[in-house]
This record gives structure tokens, C-alpha cells and sequence, in this order.
């Protein structure tokens, strides 16, 4: 039995203003869901908050330009992603 694992972003945070730039995300509000592939699929979720820093002089993405993706990138450059995996198959 596999499970199926998404990030759901529920919320960015950003400050209007910083170093020049405008809407710098500083929060992601994020939920991550594992789904079972049982005929009558279980769902679980853990969710959280993670802090992001942007330094002056490093590569910035306008909000507006922004994709699931790139904010998925940082969860996962930050967060022990097996853990949290580990954690909801033990929920399932």
C-alpha cells in the first residue's frame, strides 16, 4: 500500500516592504497530506508555519511571480520531509 503525499500552502506572509523590494515572504502557512489508496481512501495532514529570511543580495521572486513549486522547494529545503512522511503513515 502506497501513500500519496501534497503541500497545500494555505497562507504566505510577507512584508510590504524590505530592502527595497516589495511583498517579501518572511511565513508559509503549510499543510502536508498523505492519502492512502485504499478503496475507501484515509486522509491525514500535519500542518505548521516555517519562517523564511530573505537576505539583501539574494535572488527574489516577485510575489506575483511566485509558483506552488518554488514555495514547495523551500518547505522541502527546510523541513525533514521524511519525518513528517514517517509521521503521517503512522497516523494512516
Amino acid at each position: 500500500m502506497a501513500n500519496i503525499y501534497n503541500w497545500k500552502i494555505s497562507q504566505l506572509d510577507a512584508k510590504i516592504h524590505q530592502d527595497n523590494l516589495d511583498n517579501v515572504i518572511y511565513i508559509i502557512h503549510w499543510s502536508y497530506l498523505a492519502t492512502d489508496d485504499s478503496v475507501e481512501p484515509i486522509t491525514v495532514n500535519l500542518s505548521g508555519a516555517m519562517g523564511v529570511e530573505y537576505k539583501e543580495g539574494d535572488p527574489f521572486i516577485p510575489y506575483n511571480d511566485l509558483t506552488k513549486d518554488v514555495v514547495v522547494g523551500w518547505l522541502e529545503n527546510n523541513l525533514d520531509v521524511d519525518a513528517l512522511k514517517l509521521n503521517l503513515d503512522k497516523q494512516i
